[in-house]
């Protein structure tokens, strides 16, 4: 009984232990550039300048977090910079998965900072553009990559197509409602 009691404690420190190593291993280390290229930036903004180039598999450690960005340094070379934190991954086996290219089908096609269209725009892309789908939101918006400049932001996943085409499909024009019509004021009666 005296045995049970003191091993007890033991136990359950140890498995605790074991518990939460995971979770520390997942906050510290190394992390690993996703995408082929990312631009490492001055600030955590797409309007800062790029100062390098990320490129995939390139090992980094993140220095700070601010909102959906990362303040990183690279482990294997010199060199720091901002960068999205959803453009780095803890395990290397999410660099293997195939990338999904989709191709703009519309001759303008907006990218906003966040899944609304009444967001700030962060870039314009124009027709047969590659960008890399990253997923669909909550809000039926599509998060996409821009290849060439690789910056992240939401589209419509309705003016994306899985290969280019050879003639941009039109935008439909959101109609205003039709008024309704006027009600005619009742005459007033006549006098006799």
């Amino acid at each position: 009984m005296n045995l049970r009691k003191s091993v007890t404690p033991v136990l359950l420190s140890l498995l605790f232990l074991f518990l939460a190593v995971p979770l520390v291993l997942a906050y510290s280390g190394h992390y690993y550039v996703i995408p082929n290229s990312a631009q490492l930036r001055e600030c955590a903004n797409y309007d800062c300048p790029a100062t390098l180039t990320a490129y995939q598999g390139e090992r980094v450690e993140i220095l700070e977090r601010t909102g959906i960005w990362s303040r990183v340094r690279f482990v294997d070379r010199s060199g720091w910079g901002w960068i999205p934190s959803d453009l780095l991954s803890y395990s290397p086996d999410r660099l293997s998965r195939p990338t999904s290219t989709y191709y703009v089908n519309t001759s303008r096609l907006s990218v906003y900072d966040e899944p609304t269209p009444n967001s700030r725009v962060v870039l314009t892309l124009g027709f047969n553009d590659p960008v890399e789908m990253l997923g669909v939101g909550a809000s039926g918006m599509a998060q996409v990559r821009d290849l060439k400049t690789s910056v992240v932001g939401w589209a419509a996943p309705r003016y994306l197509s899985s290969s280019p085409l050879k003639y941009p499909k039109s935008q439909k024009r959101r109609r205003a409602p039709k008024a309704a019509p006027k009600e005619e004021a009742p005459e007033p009666p006549k006098a006799m």
